[in-house]
């Protein structure tokens, strides 16, 4: 197994961006080491103490020549990605340190909790979008599953020149024109990837696909990461909380019968300010871009906006919840024409937030039993506050 100055040389990074882009004529005529903060990435973070493989992220100056340009330097990062079953190895050992329920439940569905094929997932959506508004620009990518499982991706360096770089403490600093700015290109990505009206199938075929069989499979899981959440972190997830969590287990069928019918599309499933920043484009516009898609999936749209308002609004915001909601349903209604009422969405996000909360939610928890996260509990209590503002458990009629 290589180190990471084999992956950061001149070579492999040449041979990285000539793959990427084997049209163009292109020459690296040198490579120097460039100070990067990865602190942002939990998994690799987490990874890369309980591997020997080199793991993380790697800033990298880059000079070369292409099509006979004159020669350019560019600020990359080189990000070595651990194979999704050593992450999954990771996780299952943060549940055994967690200790009770969770200690006994999690390994049986380790593999199944989202986890296991972030290695894959992240490369083939950049492969697949590299031109994507919404992503960094991608210099090369590297799959190596035969020899020595390496998963590198060669990406823009997102520094100085971006606004609200890993401001997950900070969700001050979100602006009315930043949401807004967010909440356009998100609706302009889940418009344009959006399934066609009466697909159910997603056009992949990753195991770990959210859909009503995966999440009543995994009832004990769900289960068991509540019961965690409310034994460590009972300040959060007081009786009223948990009790409403476990009333959500149980009509799993009944809440899933309506998100099954709703409109589907590819979403980040990670989207807050630890992997998010923004552009100014030259006219001075706000573009959002979006990074670490290692655990892209196929939800409602909903779900990628419940998370980063949950993460970017406090309790002195709470109020704009609805009004950043209905904002980003009218953009999306603009682009796709399938999101007229304004009722049925509200709905629908409120059924993906309990998704969300189950899920994403409770895994945050797990490992914040073990290594704290300061800004976790303000997300906890921004989350409960929208169910509280959308009442998903109440009785009404399915989506059409």
């Amino acid at each position: 197994m290589h180190s990471p100055a084999y992956y950061c040389a001149r070579p492999f990074v040449e041979g990285l961006m000539r793959a990427h882009a084997p049209q163009r004529q292109l020459r690296v005529l040198d490579v120097q080491p460039l100070p990067v903060d990865s602190s942002a990435s939990i998994l690799a973070v987490l990874t890369a103490g309980q591997t020997s493989r080199p793991v993380g992220h790697f800033g990298l100056q880059v000079t070369f020549e292409m099509d006979g340009q004159p020669a350019r330097t560019e600020r990359m990062v080189l990000k070595l990605k651990p194979p999704g079953h050593e992450v999954s190895a990771m996780l299952a050992g943060l549940a055994q340190a967690c200790g009770g329920e969770l200690a006994q439940t999690y390994p049986a569905f380790a593999a199944r909790s989202g986890f296991h094929h972030t290695h894959h997932r992240e490369l083939a959506l950049y492969a697949h979008h590299a031109d994507a508004a919404l992503m960094p620009r991608i210099w090369g990518l590297h799959q190596d599953d035969e020899t020595a499982e390496v998963y590198a991706i060669l990406m823009e360096y997102l520094g100085e020149q971006v606004e609200l770089l890993n401001t997950v403490m900070q969700p001050e600093a979100w602006t009315d024109a930043h949401l807004r700015a967010a909440l356009d290109e998100l609706a302009a990505w889940h418009a344009r990837h959006l399934l066609p009206a009466g697909t159910d199938a997603a056009p992949v075929t990753w195991p770990d696909l959210p859909s009503a069989a995966y999440m009543q499979q995994l009832t004990p899981l769900w289960q068991a990461l509540l019961a965690n959440a409310a034994q460590h972190h009972s300040g959060l997830y007081g009786p009223a909380r948990a009790e409403l969590l476990r009333e959500a287990i149980a009509r799993i069928p009944e809440y899933w019968a309506e998100l099954a019918a709703a409109p589907r599309t590819l979403i980040h499933n990670d989207l807050n300010p630890r992997n998010t920043c923004f552009r100014r484009a030259a006219d001075g516009r706000l573009q959002l871009c979006a990074y670490d898609w290692e655990l892209a999936t196929y939800h409602v749209p909903q779900y990628d906006v419940v998370e980063l308002l949950s993460f970017v609004l406090d309790a002195d915001r709470y109020h704009l919840r609805p009004h950043y909601l209905e904002y980003y349903r009218q953009q999306l209604h603009a682009r796709t024409g399938r999101f007229a009422d304004a009722e049925a969405f509200r709905r629908v996000t409120g059924l993906a937030a309990l998704d969300f909360g189950l899920h994403r939610l409770g895994m945050y928890l797990m490992a914040h039993a073990v290594g704290p996260y300061p800004y976790l509990p303000r997300v906890v209590d921004s989350y409960f506050d929208t169910l509280a503002q959308l009442q998903p458990l109440r009785p009404e009629p399915a989506y059409a």
